[in-house]
C-alpha cells in the first residue's frame, strides 16, 4: 500500500512505513531550520566578537589639532574651548586604555572639533588685537597730521564724544525768551 498524504496529514489507513515517512518530512524541515539558525547565530556571535580596531588615526588627528590650537595661543584667547578639547582628549585616552574603541573614537572626534573651535577663536582674537593696534596707530597718525593733542587721539574711534558740561557751554539767546522782535 502506498502512503498518501494530503496537506501533511496521512489518510486514515496508514501503514507504519507511511507514518515514518510523514513524520520524517517535518523532522527534516525542523533539522534544516535548526541548522540554519545555529549557523547564523554562530556567524553573528563571531561577528560581534570581532573587535573594532583602535582609533589611532582619530587620536592622532585630535592631538594634532590640540597642538595647533595651543600654537594659535588658544590658552590666551579661547581657554574654555581649549579646556573642553583637552578634557575630551583625556576621556578618549581613558577609553582607549580600557579598550572601548568606539567610545574612544567618539571622544577623539569631539576633542578634535573642540580644538578646531579653540584654534579658530584664538585666531579671531589675534586678528581683533591686530585691528585694535592698527586703529590706535591710525588714530595717532591722524592726530599728528591734524594737529590734535595726543591725549585726544588715544580715545577709541568708535567711542562717543564726551558730553560737554552746561556750565562751560553758552547758548544763543532765543528770540521768544527775550520778548523782543528780531
Amino acid at each position: 500500500m502506498r502512503c498518501q498524504v494530503r496537506a501533511g496529514v496521512p489518510k486514515m489507513r496508514a501503514t507504519p512505513r507511511c507514518d515514518a515517512q510523514v513524520m520524517a518530512r517535518p523532522m527534516r524541515i525542523f533539522h534544516r531550520a535548526a541548522l540554519i539558525s545555529a549557523v547564523s547565530s554562530l556567524l553573528l556571535l563571531l561577528g560581534g566578537c570581532a573587535s573594532t580596531p583602535p582609533p589611532t588615526d582619530a587620536m592622532t588627528q585630535a592631538r594634532d589639532m590640540l597642538d595647533a590650537a595651543r600654537g594659535a595661543q588658544a590658552t590666551i584667547f579661547a581657554p574654555l574651548d581649549l579646556g573642553t578639547a583637552q578634557a575630551r582628549y583625556a576621556l578618549a585616552q581613558q577609553a582607549l586604555a580600557g579598550k572601548h574603541y568606539d567610545r574612544a573614537r567618539r571622544y577623539a572626534n569631539e576633542a578634535e572639533a573642540a580644538a578646531e573651535l579653540a584654534r579658530a577663536r584664538a585666531e579671531l582674537g589675534q586678528l581683533r588685537e591686530q585691528i585694535h593696534q592698527r586703529a590706535r596707530a591710525n588714530a595717532e597718525l591722524s592726530s599728528h597730521l591734524l594737529g590734535i593733542t595726543p591725549g585726544a587721539a588715544t580715545q577709541p574711534m568708535n567711542a562717543a564724544p564726551a558730553p560737554a558740561s552746561s556750565a562751560t557751554q553758552t547758548y544763543p539767546a532765543n528770540a521768544s525768551s527775550t520778548g523782543g522782535a528780531p
